[in-house]
């Protein structure tokens, strides 16, 4: 497989040097790796040079002028890889998912059986070996877009899907020049939602299961008490984002308030949100607001 990786980084020197290791290390080897900073402040470049990647001739360095989230750190990191017309597809992931050696040599062999498949994925492991599934989902009502997660089961097998997270997913280069760049103003959450509804159009996702990636994050709790942080806003502001610009359903702005009334009583009624109340009524009112009037971009009241 002819491809090059773009990792997109912020204030993780450690796990990104580990991360651009499992690259450098695999049995088949990007042409390219490209490393978006998204302006980190821990001395990252400087790990970098320390380490000698920088002066390996595969890697492209690039810090941005200001930390332009999530989203925004793609959106640049894709446009920078489409300068190169040396490659077929283009890989992507966050600084601390670490590829197994193996990740690529496995899709290539799926990809060479399939030509016709244009974007595949792989799968998304903690580090104790449990399967990350909200990272690979399906679509369960074309309507509102629904989604769950794909079964632990379903792991057994290569499997089709619908969305998939900026954890491993593969994306040929014809398919980034149909449907362009990532919406860079979600700062933060669905950008890869949105982008992976833009690609099934134009082709099926396959998650090759037996190439993993081991995503080094805290396993996620379902409790909620103490959760409600500046992210629940851009959560629930581009979820409204994403279906308004992929749903043509008439119901679809009288679906979105149902949703709203539900959350409200949610959080007056669910002793998990006790002593954050107020915290929680406001980040999703200003969430849902913005979200309604299709206002994009970093909101200043919700920042790191």
């Amino acid at each position: 497989m002819n491809y090059q990786s773009l990792i997109v980084t912020y204030n993780r020197k450690d796990k990104l040097v580990e991360a651009v290791n499992s690259l450098l290390n695999q049995s088949e080897s990007p042409i390219r790796i490209i490393l978006i900073d998204n302006h980190s402040t821990d001395g990252t470049e400087q790990k970098l040079e320390e380490e000698g990647l920088l002066d390996n001739n595969k890697i492209i360095y690039v810090k941005m002028p200001q930390n332009y989230g999530g989203s925004g750190g793609f959106y640049y990191g894709i446009k920078e890889a489409m300068k190169y017309d040396d490659f077929d597809f283009l890989s992507l992931s966050d600084d601390d998912a670490i590829y197994k050696h193996n990740f690529f040599e496995l899709i290539s062999k799926y990809q060479k059986a399939h030509p016709n498949v244009k974007a595949f994925c792989g799968t998304v492991q903690y580090e104790n070996g449990t399967i990350q599934t909200d990272h690979r989902r399906k679509i369960t009502n074309e309507k509102w877009l629904q989604q769950e997660e794909i079964s632990q089961n379903n792991y057994k097998n290569n499997f089709k899907l619908d969305l998939f997270s900026f954890v491993g997913c593969i994306i040929s280069r014809d398919i980034l020049k149909k449907i362009g760049l990532p919406e860079k103003d979600y700062f933060i959450y669905y950008d890869d939602t949105e982008y992976s509804l833009r690609v099934r159009k134009y082709t099926d996702i396959i998650n090759v299961s037996g190439a993993v990636i081991i995503h080094k994050t805290p396993m996620k709790s379902s409790k909620v008490k103490n959760l409600i942080t500046w992210k629940n806003y851009y959560e629930l502001r581009n979820s409204l984002l994403m279906k308004s610009n992929h749903s043509n359903w008439r119901w679809l702005r009288l679906y979105f308030c149902y949703y709203y009334l539900r959350l409200n009583l949610a959080i007056l009624t669910n002793k998990d949100y006790r002593g954050q109340r107020l915290k929680a009524l406001y980040t999703y009112y200003c969430g849902f607001k913005d979200g309604l009037v299709q206002k994009k971009g970093k909101n200043n009241q919700f920042i790191p």
